[in-house]
């Protein structure tokens, strides 16, 4: 679900710029993606790590309808299509080893939403069009550049 003139550059853009997450995954079992939309970065990071529990969460029902759609065509038995603002998840979803957040809000508000979603040693990944050099209360911060556009800025708790 890209629109129509961003299909010449729908390798670089959506895919490329998806798998670029792939480095930053480490061992992680599960996968949350905020935000899915048309379903980057979470299908492509799916498809290519089919061992990793997968759940996408939109707010639009639309883009549910077309998430689902996908996850059925590719026979993507390891992932869920959860429609819902993840501002009121709560305790539903919780203890993820690897958030991801592309082009969902701001660094602070992201982390806000999804800090109590991960696994102690968990990591959030965002992809931003610059470094976030900013501070995230109990977090460190480490942007890299992606190797598809942008950067990933990976997330960690501060643990005691």
């Amino acid at each position: 679900m890209v629109s129509f003139r961003d299909l010449e550059h729908l390798r670089s853009r959506h895919l490329d710029d998806s798998l670029a997450l792939q480095d930053h995954l480490g061992c992680a079992q599960s996968l949350l993606d905020v935000g899915s939309g048309g379903g980057f970065p979470g299908i492509p990071l799916a498809v290519s790590n089919p061992d990793i529990g997968t759940i996408l969460v939109e707010r639009n029902h639309k883009k549910c309808s077309f998430l689902r759609h996908v996850v059925m065509t590719l026979k993507l038995s390891n992932v869920d299509v959860v429609n819902a603002d993840i501002r009121d998840i709560g305790d539903e979803l919780n203890n993820f080893d690897a958030i991801s957040a592309r082009a969902v809000a701001s660094p602070d508000r992201v982390w806000s939403w999804c800090r109590g979603l991960l696994t102690e040693h968990g990591r959030l990944l965002l992809q931003t069009t610059t470094s976030f050099d900013g501070n995230l209360p109990d977090a460190v911060v480490q942007p890299h550049r992606s190797s598809g556009i942008g950067w990933i800025n990976v997330v960690r708790r501060i643990v005691a």
